[in-house]
């Protein structure tokens, strides 16, 4: 019974009017769709077939749904069908669309009545006329069986506001409707679940207006009242948010009970203040003020025994070439400045190496030691790397998951920064900040370069306080963008051409493909370069598969290969200044936020700089226009709101990813429910204050598992 009634419906139609129950993917009818109705009759008509093959009369009908005016036609017992199916009737039809001479036809149709046609002289019908003017054929007319005789369908089907539900293949959306009535004539009365004691948080209020109670919410989303569906359906959808947002309360109270090591001042000649001092340019407002933010969640907030502090919890999110390493490195100094570790999780060892090149770099003289510690490493390298990091003598580590290994301990790991966010789980996180000394837990930074929509981070990051760089660091070059299509020569010859000068002028390209192998891959498309438009120049090649990766991105960075063939191994974090062009192949096959990040692998020097996304889909698709609105700002922001709303809301929670769990979010909308999943937040603080037993009965049901899917979705 619990599964039906969370089975909510998926739209409705009000029964005074008429409109399409069949849920037809947002392409508009097509042939051969299934598809159900409320429609009125507007004609018919009784043709003699006699002489020809077939029944010898055919009963052929119109009717209309909304503006659109469909033909159908009911062969044999013409007369039996006549008193329902007539000019004026409301009728619940159903059926397989096609075309015949140019119209919607509705073939093989069935149905049931919910309003009989007016009587010829409009005489009032008795009782016994009124019933008789009720029929039903066909498979719509099981909803008579299901629902226990025509009497009992027709007050199902009663209803101001018609449901339309998921259901299996096989089953009309009448006969759910039906089943659905006996579930919810025996549901009872279900107990609500919030309290409302003296003391308990504030009652939930939406737009200034309480939320209705569970009860009412449960019945009403199924058969709403004269007023729709709405209240209903704000509360459900509240629960649904209060669901995820406990989850998150819950992690920040769990996070807040625990004690971290507190950083020191920063005092000249510290590691931290000579960095700042010796940069070779001037940190961005926001980076300064991030890093106070920063500052201020290490340190103690007063003098105690011992000065432990809550460990701080922050998501550190920036556009692409806002700055955040240099911010996470400063962060990361404070924690070596007071005699603890850090460990910077990275999410491909192209990145680490790089990472750990950069930090290197950055700390020559400084006697700040960076150890580098990835799965592909030799086994002599990994075992010194080890003993460094057990012994303390390693400051800072740089690493992939080959960090989160039992194998690897660390003397006294004082700060965790995780970068690229998404391709980690909260298990990763939680498990490297467990190889920490036994009575502190470390202070946790994670970085992303995917600006996230407000909505977003209060469901998915509830856990983390959330500080926001904005801008770039001074002296970065233009980076213009352009959608090429492929069936347009001149523009993609012009986009070679701009390789080539490019690369005569010292720079570097990417060209990235969607795939490793066959055609369009990164072999394919590197070979038929190196023999067409751009012979004579160095083309490399790059992807997950390749062992020397690291070598690969020497290659490029030290002008030894001109243009890199490469898949999205190269998305994020990939810095090399004089990469000038970037050109997506296929780009309709990658996301709005992947190809953001492509673009931020280019104009990282002071040269400006182009991006070309090339397509062969048609203007007129939609999966162009999102290829132009990418083109045409470099807004990640902007660029993070189009692309919640042109994904679904189950690639975003996690639905599509797991055919197996229950859905817990079936209604909430990230885009269009931000005021309801900021009141879920507020109520969800207070709840976990008020009564933190009754918030974890609340999510009991979400298992280890499931939080992790929430958080890696």
């Amino acid at each position: 019974m619990g599964q039906a009634l969370m089975n909510f419906p998926v739209a409705y139609v009000h029964s005074s009017g008429t409109g399409a129950f069949t849920d037809l993917g947002g392409h508009g009818p097509q042939e051969g769709d299934k598809f159900t109705c409320l429609a009125e009759i507007v004609h018919t008509q009784v043709q003699d077939n006699r002489g020809r093959r077939g029944p010898r009369e055919i009963l052929t009908f119109n009717f209309r749904v909304g503006d659109t005016v469909f033909s159908s036609a009911l062969f044999g017992n013409v007369r039996a069908h006549q008193p329902f199916v007539a000019a004026g009737a409301k009728l619940m039809l159903s059926g397989t669309l096609g075309v015949y001479r140019d119209q919607w036809q509705l073939k093989n149709p069935s149905y049931i009545t919910l309003h009989p046609a007016p009587t010829s002289d409009g005489h009032r019908r008795s009782e016994e006329e009124y019933e008789a003017a009720f029929g039903a054929f066909g498979p719509l007319a099981t909803i008579v069986d299901v629902a226990g005789g025509m009497r009992a369908a027709q007050k199902v089907l009663s209803h101001p506001w018609l449901p339309t539900y998921r259901r299996r293949p096989g089953t009309t959306n009448a006969e759910v409707t039906a089943v659905m009535d006996h579930v919810l004539a025996a549901m009872g009365e279900p107990s609500e679940m919030l309290p409302r004691h003296p003391g308990a948080p504030g009652w939930p209020q939406i737009a200034g207006r309480p939320l209705i109670d569970f009860a009412a919410a449960l019945y009403g989303i199924h058969r709403p009242g004269e007023d729709g569906p709405e209240e209903a359906r704000t509360r459900i959808v509240f629960n649904e948010a209060l669901g995820l947002q406990l989850v998150m309360a819950l992690r920040r109270a769990d996070t807040a009970a625990r004690l971290a090591r507190p950083v020191v001042p920063v005092v000249p000649g510290s590691h931290y203040a000579t960095l700042v001092s010796g940069l070779p340019y001037t940190l961005t407002a926001t980076q300064q003020e991030a890093l106070e933010t920063i500052g201020d969640a290490m340190e103690p907030v007063h003098d105690g025994p011992g000065r432990l502090v809550p460990p701080m919890s922050m998501l550190l999110q920036g556009d692409v070439g806002s700055g955040k390493t240099v911010v996470a490195l400063l962060a990361m100094l404070r924690v070596v400045d007071s005699g603890a570790q850090c460990a910077f999780l990275a999410p491909t060892e192209v990145l680490a190496a790089q990472h750990a090149g950069t930090v290197t770099d950055l700390l020559a003289g400084t006697g700040v030691t960076v150890t580098l510690l990835t799965g592909s490493m030799p086994a002599a390298e990994r075992r010194a790397a080890l003993l460094d990091i057990i012994s303390g003598t390693a400051d800072i580590v740089v690493g992939t998951h080959a960090i989160i290994q039992d194998s690897v301990e660390f003397f006294d790991l004082g700060m965790v920064v995780v970068d690229e966010q998404h391709r980690f789980g909260v298990r990763q996180r939680d498990r490297l900040r467990e190889n920490a000394p036994v009575d502190r837990t470390p202070h946790l930074l994670v970085m992303t370069a995917t600006p996230i929509p407000r909505t977003v981070a209060m469901t998915m990051f509830g856990d983390l306080s959330v500080c926001t760089l904005t801008g770039s660091p001074a002296g970065r070059g233009n980076v213009a963008g352009f959608v090429v299509p492929m069936s347009k020569p001149r523009w993609v010859d012009r986009m070679f051409a701009v390789i080539r000068e490019q690369v005569a002028s010292g720079h570097r390209a990417f060209v990235v493909v969607p795939r490793i192998e066959g055609e369009g891959g990164v072999e394919d498309v590197a070979g038929r370069l190196s023999r067409g438009v751009l012979a004579g120049l160095r083309i490399g090649q790059l992807h997950g598969r390749m062992d020397d990766k690291s070598g690969v991105m020497a290659d490029l960075a030290a002008g030894e290969i001109d243009v890199l063939v490469a898949t999205t191994v190269v998305e994020v974090g990939v810095d090399i200044p004089e990469a000038t062009v970037m050109v997506v192949l296929d780009a309709e096959n990658f996301g709005v936020s992947q190809l953001h990040q492509l673009r931020g692998r280019v104009g990282r020097g002071e040269d400006d700089s182009w991006c070309f996304l090339c397509t062969t889909v048609g203007e007129d698709e939609p999966s162009y226009q999102r290829l132009a609105a990418v083109a045409s700002t470099r807004d990640g922001f902007a660029l993070a709101e189009l692309d919640l709303r042109t994904r679904t809301e189950g690639d975003v929670l996690g639905e599509s990813q797991s055919g197996s769990r229950t859905r817990r979010v079936t209604l909430l909308s990230l885009v269009d429910d931000a005021d309801v999943i900021a009141e879920a937040r507020r109520y969800a603080e207070d709840l976990v204050d008020y009564d933190t037993a009754l918030a974890r009965a609340l999510v009991a049901d979400i298992d280890d598992d499931d939080q992790e899917f929430i958080e890696r979705s």
